[in-house]
């Protein structure tokens, strides 16, 4: 893969599952556009968990058709706290992106953006090329590709027939004990 950017959301279902979205940057400006376009009047991001069944099927259709690979890692939260799972997810997931070519790394903001800069800085310090990689948080409304991580994560974690839909998505899905 070329130079490319990735886009992360994080869903907890059957453990803490981190979904990063990877798109060549060529495609970037196309797919942000159509994913723009699923938007209802009124509505300022999608988000699977509030969409009716017809509308998350239209969405992942959708994101078939954009060049993304979507890259999963799920950690076991079984009697440990989840925020080790979700400490364990980027420590696997950001060496992966960067062997992948990715240059830019978005991750949904949340109540946790300063953990997540402990974890993913020391890690893109020692592996990084030197001003060729650079991460930040965005909040949905802002980054339309936080919402093909989502769908992804969302349809993945549901499984049966919505896993089936979006298995052609997947780069891969890594499974940490």
């Amino acid at each position: 893969m070329s130079a490319a950017h990735a886009f992360v959301d994080e869903s907890i279902r059957n453990g803490y599952l981190l979904s990063a979205a990877v798109i060549p940057t060529d495609d970037l400006s196309i797919a942000r556009g159509k994913l723009l376009e699923l938007c209802k009047p009124g509505q300022r991001c999608l988000h699977m968990r509030d969409e009716n069944d017809s509308r998350r099927r239209e969405i992942l259709s959708i994101l078939t058709g954009l060049g993304i690979q979507v890259y999963l890692h799920r950690a076991s939260v079984a009697g440990r706290p989840i925020r080790d799972g979700r400490d364990q997810c980027p420590r696997a997931l950001v060496p992966q992106l960067l062997v992948l070519g990715v240059t830019r790394l978005v991750i949904e903001s949340c109540n946790q953006d300063r953990r997540d800069q402990q974890i993913v800085q020391p890690i893109s310090n020692r592996l990084a090329v030197p001003g060729r990689f650079v991460f930040l948080h965005s909040v949905p409304s802002a980054e339309p590709m936080l919402w093909a991580a989502d769908a992804v994560a969302w349809a993945y974690g549901r499984g049966g027939d919505w896993r089936r839909r979006v298995e052609g998505l997947l780069g891969s899905v890594t499974e940490l004990s």
